[in-house]
């Protein structure tokens, strides 16, 4: 595609080397501002023309209150094309997930981005989704039509265990009361999320984990960015756009998704199967360490997979960010 895995994944890195300072500092415009600010510059040097397919717009707090993000994100739009070569790719930005997360200090944000070949992503408005993400062993045996109780069960089977024995992440949303005392009902156990449901997507499709599945209303570029997940760690999604108003369902017509009601699959959200999926650490999480500073550089928990070669690294890296200090200053 123009660019390997590790190029997108250095791009990541310097962008969390720089907003991971604002960590606790309350100022999430400034935050996310700056991730899309560096988040241009840094891909208008790859060796790409790529199309910024999806970009979030809005955010979300944890009250459930959303706002516009476009100001914010100035100098990165959906649809601008950024990059020096002449392959042409599609890419989902997520500058900041966890925008709350990071300027509070807390647990779980991340910077992340997805490639595939120009025009294999959906495009759509930034708006809900709903989803159910599940990783490589229950591909196969879930259904969103179905209830969300009938998933746990399918999803418990399909991982050999009991209900009671597979953790299911949910946002902690108003709009999910109904749908987490299901889950509560087959005894599984919920981790509710304060925000970001990108990252637990990412622990779904890994050995080991302790995440088994993925369920409800979250942000649509999210989607598409955990269907590159998936792609690359061989799970599954299946979703549905959740438009919440008539001018949404009319956005949705202008994109060319003339169904709302539309089941969208893993293939739906982005077909081919030449895909990259780079994150990087804002702060410290259940897959990825935080951004850690000392003296003169600092330390970045990165994952980068794809499908060709099909792949998932962890890259642990130091960086010396003052010329000559060094790494004098580094410590575990």
């Amino acid at each position: 595609m123009g660019a390997g895995a590790l190029e997108y994944a250095a791009v990541t890195e310097r962008v969390a080397l720089r907003v991971a300072r604002l960590e606790g500092s309350g100022d999430a415009g400034k935050a996310y501002a700056l991730a899309a600010k560096t988040f241009r510059e840094e891909l208008r040097g790859m060796p790409v023309a790529g199309r910024v397919a999806l970009l979030r717009e809005h955010h979300v707090d944890e009250q459930g209150r959303s706002r516009p993000l476009k100001e914010e994100a100035g100098t990165l739009r959906a649809g601008d094309v950024v990059g020096s070569g002449r392959v042409r790719v599609d890419l989902a930005v997520e500058p900041v997930e966890g925008l709350s997360l990071l300027v509070k200090g807390q647990e779980g944000a991340i910077s992340a981005i997805a490639a595939a070949p120009e025009g294999t992503m959906l495009r759509m408005p930034d708006m809900y989704m709903s989803k159910l993400i599940v990783g490589p062993r229950a591909r196969g045996h879930i259904d969103i039509d179905a209830p969300a109780a009938e998933n746990v069960e399918a999803i418990a089977a399909a991982l050999g265990r009991r209900a009671s024995e597979i953790t299911v992440v949910v946002l902690d949303r108003d709009r999910h009361r109904e749908l987490i005392e299901e889950i509560r009902r087959t005894g599984a156990r919920i981790h509710m999320r304060p925000e970001g449901d990108l990252t637990p997507s990412i622990a779904v499709g890994l050995r080991d984990s302790d995440v088994h599945a993925v369920i409800g209303i979250g942000g649509a570029p999210e989607g598409v960015l955990a269907a590159a997940v998936v792609k690359c760690l061989g799970g599954e999604i299946q979703a549905r756009m959740w438009p919440v108003n008539r001018s949404q369902v009319e956005r949705l017509r202008e994109y060319g998704l003339a169904d709302p009601e539309r089941k969208l699959t893993t293939d739906d959200l982005i077909s081919g199967d030449d895909v990259v999926f780079a994150a990087t650490g804002l702060t410290s999480g259940e897959t990825l360490a935080g951004v850690r500073y000392f003296r003169g550089g600092a330390r970045t928990h990165t994952v980068v997979m794809s499908t060709r070669p099909r792949m998932i690294r962890f890259i642990d890296t130091i960086h010396a960010l003052e010329p000559d200090a060094g790494l004098q200053g580094f410590q575990r």
